[in-house]
């Protein structure tokens, strides 16, 4: 009896995450290696992020293939972002990830979060990014900046164009 309750408290308390676990891995192509990491803030110097866009541009997506121009992009104080580029073996360094970086202009308590990844060419993405944390329309005065971090790393390459959405707006970026 004790063990059929320990199996059933382990399938209750697992199940969120194996659910979670299975809808990214269904819906990228299976030769693609996927890493995400989500950043409250914008870990990116003032030239490069979405800050630096018009103001009606709220999406934006930038892409890295070697660690330099990643270091380089990357503002000297967010540690976990730095943590992040050290980990990825870029392309241009004798690896084989990019880095996306995908940014958006919204309200304080959104979080962005990986939500597929698709093919549209043989070395072409489109990555669409769910805003969790709110429910309907989301509209602010003072908007921040949340950031997904995305290394790649696909079989047949690096990708040659990424196509980033967010909130129904996309930013295409040539890798």
């Amino acid at each position: 009896m004790k063990r059929r309750a320990v199996v059933a408290g382990l399938a209750v308390a697992s199940a969120g995450c194996t659910d979670r676990l299975h809808d990214i891995a269904a819906s990228t192509p299976r030769d693609l290696a996927v890493r995400s990491r989500y950043v409250d803030g914008n870990p990116l110097v003032d030239g490069r992020s979405v800050r630096a866009r018009p103001a009606e541009l709220l999406t934006h997506a930038a892409s890295f293939r070697s660690a330099a121009a990643a270091r380089g992009a990357v503002r000297p104080d967010t540690a976990e972002t730095l943590r992040f580029v050290d980990r990825t073996d870029f392309v241009d360094d004798g690896g084989d990830a990019v880095l996306v970086v995908a940014q958006r202009l919204t309200a304080p308590e959104v979080q962005l979060r990986l939500g597929g990844i698709s093919r549209t060419g043989d070395r072409d993405l489109r990555v669409a990014v769910d805003q969790a944390g709110v429910r309907g329309e989301i509209e602010t005065d003072n908007p921040v900046v949340k950031t997904l971090l995305l290394r790649l790393s696909d079989e047949r390459g690096p990708p040659e164009r990424v196509i980033v959405t967010i909130g129904g707006e996309r930013a295409g970026i040539t890798v």
